[in-house]
C-alpha cells in the first residue's frame, strides 16, 4: 500500500511520545491536558484513515521498515485491518478517560503534577500502540518496560499510603512479568536467531515438523503466556489489579482497566499468531492452558466481585472475569473464538472505561468509596447513573449492549468445540449469573431513595458534585457507543474477522 496512509503507523506511535517530551516543559496542566487531547483526536484520524485505506486496498497489510536494515535483521512496524481497528478503539477510549475525568485528575492531583501525569499518559499511548503494531519480539519488550513504568506513575500521582502501597504491589508483580518476557525472548532468539516475528515463524515450523526442540518452544510459549497473564491480571495472577484500581485516581483506573491490560493481551495474540503460528501451538497443547486459565478466571474474578463493599474494587474483580473471558475466547482454539475475544477486548475497553468514569461521580456525590454509603447518588447525577446501569447490563451480558454481542459469539465458538461445548455453556452460564449478583444490588442502591435524609449526606464539598460538561459529554459517548457496538455489531466483527486471517 502506497501513499501518505502507508506513513500513519509511524504518526501514530511517535505523536504521543513528541508530547510526552514536551509535557514536563509546560507549567498550565490546562494546556498539558489539552495537547494531550488533541494528540488523540489526531490519533485517532489517522486510525480512522489507516482503517478506510486498508479497506479499499489489495493488500490485507503492510510492512514499514524502521532504519536502514531489512528484514531479518531489521526492524519493523506492520500494520493490517486488525491493529487499525485497535488503535482506533484504543485512542478513542482513551480520549474520553482523560476527558471525562478531568474534574477528578484536578481534585486529586496537585497543579504542579499534573504535566508530568499527562507525560506518563502520552508514554503510556506511545508503549500501548507500539503494542499493537511493531513486528518485532525485543522492541515489544522495551515498549513493555515503557508501559509497565508509566502505569506505575499514574497510579502512584493520587498521593497516599494506599496508592504507595499498590504502586510497590504492582512494579514488583510487573517486574516478574517482564522477566518471564525478557527470559523467553533470549530462549526464543537463541532457538530461532531471529526476533523479527515472520523469520522467527518459519524456523519454529520447520522445527517443529522435524520434531526438534519440542520443549524448549512450549516452555517459550509458556512464559510468554504466564507474563502476559500477570500484565493483564488474570486470575491467579490479579492480586495487583484491586488495590491499584481502588486507591488510584479515576483516570488511571478507567486506563488501567480499559487500556493498559487489553495491550498485553493484544501482544498475546500476536506471538501465537504471527511467532509460533496456530498450528503449531495447536500442536504443542498450548490452547489447554489458555482456556483452563480462562475459564477459571471467568468464575474466581466474579465469586471475588460478589464481596468487595467499595465500589471501585467490585469493578476492578469484574476485569479480572472479563479478561477470562477473553482468554477462553483464545484457548477454544477456532476463528470464531479469537474474533469473539477481540471483540470482546473493544467492547470492554469502551464499557469498563465509561464503569470508572460513572462510578468516580457517584463516589463524588456520596462522598464515600463504600457502596453502603451510596444510596440515592443516581438521583444526585443522573448521568453517573444511567452510565453505570448501561455498563453494568452489558458486563452482565443483557441484549442491545456491547458484553452480550462478544459472549454470545463466545458461546457460538464454543459450540464449534468437542469438548469445550460442555465445559464453556455452563461456565458462561454461571459467571454470568453472579455477574448479575454483584451489579444488581449496586442498582438498586444508586436508585434507591434514601430512608432518612442524613442517609446520603454528601461528605464533599457541594461545589463537587456538580458534574462538568465534559464528563456529561462523555459518558453521552460511551453510552452510544456501546449501544452501537450492541447493536450494530456485523460490520466491526467481520472486519475483525478478515483482520485474524492475515494476522498470521
Amino acid at each position: 500500500m502506497g501513499g501518505v496512509a502507508f506513513h500513519f503507523p509511524l504518526f501514530i506511535i511517535f505523536l504521543p511520545m513528541l508530547a510526552s517530551i514536551v509535557m514536563p516543559l509546560l507549567r498550565s496542566s490546562n494546556i498539558a491536558r489539552n495537547i494531550t487531547l488533541a494528540v488523540q483526536v489526531v490519533m485517532i484520524g489517522l486510525s480512522l484513515g489507516l482503517t478506510v485505506s486498508l479497506w479499499v486496498s489489495p493488500a490485507p497489510y503492510f510492512t514499514y521498515l524502521m532504519g536502514y536494515f531489512p528484514a531479518p535483521f531489521g526492524n519493523e512496524i506492520r500494520a493490517g485491518m486488525l491493529e487499525a481497528l485497535l488503535a482506533c478503539a484504543f485512542s478513542t477510549v482513551l480520549l474520553f478517560s482523560i476527558l471525562g475525568t478531568a474534574q477528578d485528575t484536578d481534585k486529586d492531583i496537585s497543579e504542579s503534577k499534573r504535566p508530568l501525569f499527562y507525560c506518563m499518559i502520552n508514554l503510556l499511548n506511545t508503549s500501548l500502540m507500539a503494542l499493537v503494531f511493531t513486528n518485532d519480539i525485543f522492541t515489544a519488550y522495551v515498549f513493555i518496560e515503557v508501559n509497565t513504568l508509566a502505569a506505575c506513575a499514574i497510579v502512584a500521582a493520587k498521593e497516599n499510603r494506599d496508592t504507595l502501597k499498590a504502586t510497590i504491589k504492582y512494579l514488583l508483580l510487573s517486574v516478574m512479568g517482564s522477566g518471564m518476557f525478557l527470559l523467553s525472548t533470549a530462549f526464543l532468539y537463541s532457538i530461532t536467531g531471529h526476533l523479527l516475528m515472520e523469520p522467527a515463524r518459519e524456523v519454529i515450523t520447520a522445527l517443529v515438523a522435524d520434531g526438534q526442540y519440542q520443549f524448549p518452544l512450549t516452555m517459550t510459549i509458556l512464559l510468554f503466556i504466564v507474563s502476559m497473564a500477570v500484565k493483564s491480571a488474570l486470575f491467579p495472577f490479579h492480586t495487583w489489579l484491586p488495590d491499584a484500581h481502588g486507591s488510584a485516581t479515576t483516570a488511571s483506573s478507567a486506563i488501567l482497566s480499559g487500556l493498559v491490560i487489553k495491550g498485553y493481551i493484544v501482544m498475546l495474540l500476536k506471538l501465537l499468531y504471527r511467532v509460533y503460528g496456530i498450528e503449531t501451538v495447536a500442536e504443542l497443547g498450548v490452547f489447554h492452558v489458555l482456556f483452563l486459565l480462562g475459564i477459571t478466571g471467568m468464575i474466581a474474578g466474579s465469586v471475588m466481585a460478589c464481596f468487595q463493599t467499595k465500589l471501585k474494587r467490585l469493578i476492578a474483580y469484574s476485569s479480572v472475569a472479563q479478561i477470562g473471558y477473553i482468554f477462553v475466547g483464545m484457548g477454544l482454539d477456532t476463528q470464531g473464538g479469537f474474533t469473539a475475544a477481540s471483540y470482546h477486548i473493544i467492547a470492554h475497553a469502551f464499557t469498563k472505561s465509561m464503569l470508572f468514569i460513572a462510578a468516580g461521580a457517584l463516589i463524588s456525590a456520596a462522598g464515600s468509596y463504600t457502596i453502603s454509603d451510596m444510596t440515592g447518588t443516581a438521583r444526585k447525577n443522573k448521568m453517573a447513573g444511567i452510565a453505570f446501569t448501561v455498563g453494568a447490563l452489558s458486563m452482565v451480558g443483557i441484549p442491545l449492549f456491547a458484553g452480550f454481542v462478544s459472549k454470545f459469539y463466545l458461546a457460538g465458538a464454543a459450540v464449534q468445540g468437542h469438548i469445550s461445548i460442555w465445559i464453556t455453556m455452563p461456565v458462561l452460564a454461571i459467571s454470568t449469573f453472579i455477574n448479575g449478583l454483584y451489579y444488581f444490588p449496586v442498582l438498586v442502591r444508586i436508585y434507591s431513595k434514601p430512608e432518612y435524609e442524613g442517609d446520603a449526606v454528601p461528605a464533599l464539598p457541594v461545589g463537587k458534585l456538580k458534574p462538568s460538561f465534559a464528563a456529561n459529554f462523555t459518558l453521552v459517548c460511551l453510552i452510544a457507543a456501546n449501544v452501537a457496538l450492541g447493536i450494530f455489531f456485523a460490520p466491526l466483527l467481520g472486519a475483525l474477522e478478515s483482520g485474524f486471517l492475515w494476522l498470521g
